[in-house]
């Protein structure tokens, strides 16, 4: 399985450079996540933004949010041909259900009260509702 940028030799689809954008922004996801989960002072760019260091049930929701993160950084990294981990048959819709989430918390992170967790946070979703678009319209059907 070739990468979908050396069938093309470079990247020059918008949709391409937007999924492989959207890879690089799930696996900051995942990192970032991982940090509030061990407990990191990350907190102001996160959950509303109230915590510097995390409540333990917070801590439990980044947990979480790391895997669905990582999950996302699999699909599209699949829909751009570097590996083959999620069914075939389940990765457009995987992808999908991926957008509207992050779509959804677009919208919560622009409603923040924390300013440092908008400029984060809405940058960050967009890139990954939008990629994760992207990367529904590269995966093989």
């Amino acid at each position: 399985m070739r990468a979908v940028w050396l069938k093309r030799g470079k990247v020059t689809n918008t949709v391409t450079l937007l999924a492989s954008i959207a890879l690089v922004g799930f696996v900051w996801l995942t990192l970032f996540q991982v940090l509030l989960a061990l407990g990191f002072p990350l907190g102001r760019l996160a959950w509303g933004g109230a915590q510097r260091v995390l409540s333990p049930k917070l801590r439990r929701a980044s947990g979480f949010s790391a895997c669905l993160a990582a999950f996302g950084a699999l699909c599209v990294a699949q829909a751009l041909g570097l590996l083959a981990w999620v069914p075939a048959v389940a990765l457009r819709p995987a992808l999908f259900v991926l957008a509207g989430l992050f779509g959804l918390s677009l919208i919560a992170n622009a409603l923040s009260k924390s300013r440092v967790e908008q400029i984060h946070g809405v940058v960050l979703t967009l890139v990954l509702c939008l990629g994760s678009l992207a990367a529904a319209f590269v995966a093989s059907a």
